[in-house]
């Protein structure tokens, strides 16, 4: 098939080794949303004149020298040639996502789906690109830009979506070196020719953001929350959470993992949104009701989870998904959730309005860079009310609490990124100021609060494997691997080495005894199933390509059956926002690169709901890289607890209190009316 708009010609084409790198090499372009190899008509041809058969004539002889082996060349030229006649103006452009953003310092930021004809278009009008922003900043007025983008790349302005709130274009601060880096040797990076279409283009570090309203305080209806929290069957910390997101606009609720975060936060949200439409659209106001609606951004793999959540609550309540269901349902939905990956097409639905924003895994925004940060912030600024919630504010570094400040409204947020980190990263003591400013903002508890919950105790396992360190050492000692691919290779061979003591731990298990085996990668969790099949050990498996469905079969006959003794997954796929409590052992087979995510993956089994002790093994091989890696996570906990822990907060006992005889009161009129 092939297709053209008079600038571009599309290709689609069988695939073969190689082919991609020699189109891309040869100035062709992927365009995912037509499945399209396109490049500009003109380069392919050098033909000025439009003359239809010299063009695909050109176009042939240029394909000619991509394509290896035989194909139908009379057929693809003929092909070819109709689509050149046949031209679809806006095929091309209608789905390239060009996006104007005004600047707060003045300018403009452009953004697209990759394009050749957009970026002269850009280069026309001496724009410079922000890889960080993924955008072009342009100096000039809105329809000089939209005049550029309609003469030189022939998008109309109807496919164009020119943003109303400014953003902030700021310097990407770089990053300071680790404390305690993974050092092995490697072969120095390899650095290539730059593309053709990149010469010449005035490149800068900038990143988009917003600065959301500031965050003001609000009156709580306490006899409303005493109502709500004895419906939903909230405990007396979950109602101090509760309050802690009701009484200001914005703010983040990060308790440990497992104090269920997600059910405060559906209740929370569910009275602001009627509390925010009430106080903006009064009921003496005329015209016909409008429904409070609630946008939950989530991870894909949390979209079913947030739906039970909500229905667990308010089962009347209906909850649209972006992606599944269409934008003319959302409308009538009072819950919509999306996955980050979606927000793109919430951002061009003005009359689709929220009254709160929840951010579940706020921590996934971290990256000032990302295309999914940017989206957030520009829905952030629509939406009054916003309730970050995440069990790991803080994963690596105290810049990344940046993002989430700057979201919520906080007054740190407006500070730029550079001075942020000069105020506050460094020094324990500009560590504790930044917790001092956190107070107030970040309501965080530990476990404690849940006096029916066991202990967790993690234990290190050190291993000297008779037989595998060989390989593992000539991996290391092998020059012509760059630093980053050694060591996946080195952790690769240290997740299989693993695998012995993995399977001794399960098979020496006492009756009762659960475990989930928590991997880096696909190929151990196969061979693991594989030697646990062999035993007669029951097994089930979630990783990031399952399904939905699949997903919560895995994890139902986990939880159920008692004969389903092993849960295997990886900490990215199972290591967040599901419940695993029949589980009483968990077992690493490799560390993940942030103490907040080793601890969110163990507490799958440690949570609300577990009735048993927690055991975390926690395998090392000896004189490996497995001891630099523990070594890092140890130097990352100690930056956590000057920031993030350092704000823990006791349960409010005297707000607790107050609201106890009220929620006494409604439980007593219930039991009357029964």
């Amino acid at each position: 098939m092939a297709a053209s708009d008079g600038r571009r010609v599309g290709l689609q084409l069988a695939y073969s080794d190689g082919l991609g790198k020699r189109l891309g090499k040869a100035g062709a372009v992927w365009f995912a949303p037509r499945r399209m190899w396109v490049v500009e008509l003109g380069a392919a041809t050098s033909q000025d004149k439009p003359d239809p058969e010299r063009q695909a004539a050109r176009l042939m002889t240029w394909l000619d020298g991509q394509v290896e082996g035989d194909y139908d060349e009379a057929g693809a030229h003929q092909v070819v040639r109709a689509a050149i006649v046949a031209t679809e103006a806006t095929y091309f452009t209608q789905l390239l996502d060009v996006q104007i953003f005004p600047l707060v310092e003045g300018g403009f930021a452009v953004s697209f789906q990759y394009d050749l004809p957009m970026v002269k278009a850009m280069r026309s009008l001496g724009g410079r690109f922000h890889k960080f922003a993924s955008a072009w900043e342009v100096r000039g007025a809105a329809p000089a830009i939209l005049a550029a983008i309609k003469a030189v790349a022939g998008v109309d302005e109807e496919f164009v979506f020119v943003h109303e709130r400014p953003l902030v274009l700021e310097q990407l601060a770089a990053a300071p070196a680790s404390e305690v880096p993974i050092k092995v040797p490697g072969a120095a990076p390899s650095f290539g020719e730059a593309s053709t279409d990149e010469e010449g283009i005035d490149k800068g570090a900038g990143f988009l953001s917003a600065i959301a309203e500031p965050s003001g305080v609000i009156d709580v209806d306490e006899d409303a929350l005493a109502a709500e929290a004895t419906a939903a069957g909230l405990r007396d910390y979950q109602v101090v959470g509760v309050r802690h997101l009701l009484r200001q606009d914005s703010s983040c609720l990060g308790d440990d993992m497992g104090l269920g975060k997600t059910r405060q936060t559906v209740v929370a949200a569910r009275m602001a949104a009627a509390s925010e439409l009430l106080r903006a659209v009064p009921p003496e106001s005329a015209g016909s009701p409008v429904l409070p609606r609630v946008l939950v951004l989530c991870p894909a793999s949390l979209r079913i989870n947030w739906q039970r959540e909500i229905n667990a609550v308010y089962p009347n309540d209906l909850v649209g998904m972006v992606g599944q269901d269409r934008m003319e349902m959302l409308h009538g939905c009072r819950w919509v959730v999306a996955n980050y990956e979606r927000l793109g097409g919430l951002v061009r639905e003005m009359d689709l309005q929220f009254q709160v924003m929840v951010v579940d895994e706020a921590h996934y925004l971290k990256e000032h860079m990302s295309g999914r940060t940017r989206n957030a912030f520009v829905l952030a600024c629509r939406i009054p009310r916003r309730f970050l919630v995440t069990g790991t504010p803080l994963l690596s570094r105290e810049i990344e609490l940046h993002t989430l400040l700057r979201l919520s409204g906080h007054r740190l947020g407006s500070l730029r990124l550079n001075d942020f980190r000069k105020r506050f990263t460094g020094s324990r003591e500009r560590r504790a100021e930044l917790a001092s400013e956190l107070r107030g903002w970040l309501l965080r508890r530990r476990k404690d609060v849940l006096k029916d919950l066991g202990t967790k105790d993690r234990q290190v396992r050190h291993l000297s494997p008779a037989e595998g360190l060989a390989g593992y050492r000539e991996i290391l000692a092998d020059m012509t691997l760059g630093v980053m691919p050694k060591i996946v290779k080195l952790r690769q061979t240290l997740e299989a080495l693993k695998l012995q003591f993995i399977v001794e731990a399960i098979e020496s298990r006492s009756a009762g005894d659960k475990f989930i085996v928590f991997c880096e990668y696909m190929g151990t969790v196969k061979a693991l199933k594989a030697a646990l099949a062999a035993l007669g050990v029951v097994c089930v498996t979630l990783v990031g390509s399952d399904a939905p469905a699949a997903r919560q079969r895995s994890i139902d006959a986990f939880q159920q059956d008692p004969d389903t003794t092993v849960f295997i997954t990886t900490t990215a796929a199972g290591g967040v926002g599901i419940t695993l409590t029949a589980a009483n052992i968990v077992l690493f087979a490799s560390l993940p690169w942030t103490p907040a995510l080793m601890r969110q993956a163990e507490d799958r089994a440690y949570r609300l709901g577990q009735k048993r002790d927690v055991l975390v093994l926690v395998p090392l091989v000896d004189q490996t890289i497995d001891q630099q890696i523990w070594a890092l996570l140890a130097s990352k906990t100690a930056l956590e607890q000057d920031v993030v822990e350092a704000v823990c907060t006791q349960v409010d006992t005297k707000a607790t209190k107050a609201v106890r005889p009220r929620m006494a009161d409604m439980l007593a009129m219930t039991a009357m009316a029964e």
